[in-house]
């Protein structure tokens, strides 16, 4: 059997969540790159750039149970992977639950907020804010698993942190 992909557009920026806003400020030459202020606090840090998304909501039909294994960086994910499904044409379609179709995204880290609740727990020694779904929300591949969990894809998942 030959592999396919097939291949659908989406983007969740600091300068647009859909293809017209984002190509409109890559032509009018636009970066959502900005100096963050509020890292200033942060002693021998050599940067205060970023391109943060400060615009993104949860989709009204994502339900509490989706969410619970989701941070931050997951959210984004896949909502950019539903769009890029709606885009294919194929979000629904029983042929992404077939075995056929994978993932591969990366995030190089987890979810922040975990990752501080973690970090305060080996500091010291207070397991606050830690319940079951935090390693999951902390994990490399978060990414990669809230993808194939969230759409039901059973085919191969690539991890690329």
């Amino acid at each position: 059997m030959k592999r396919v992909v097939v291949t659908g557009m989406s983007g969740i920026t600091s300068v647009g969540s859909d293809w017209a806003t984002i190509n409109a400020s890559f032509t009018a030459n636009r970066s959502g790159i900005r100096r963050m202020d509020e890292w200033d606090r942060f002693i021998e840090l050599n940067t205060r750039l970023a391109g943060p998304i400060d615009d993104f909501a949860v989709p009204a039909h994502w339900t509490r149970k989706q969410l619970r294994s989701m941070g931050r960086v997951s959210r984004l994910a896949v909502g950019a992977g539903e769009q890029a499904l709606i885009d294919a044409g194929l979000l629904n379609d029983p042929i992404i639950r077939d075995g056929r179709m994978g993932t591969a995204c990366g995030s190089s880290t987890g979810s922040t907020d975990e990752i501080k609740a973690f970090g305060n727990m080996l500091i010291n020694s207070v397991a606050l804010n830690l319940n079951a779904n935090s390693y999951v929300r902390m994990m490399p591949h978060t990414t990669a698993a809230n993808l194939s969990i969230f759409f039901g894809l059973t085919g191969r998942l690539i991890p690329t942190s």
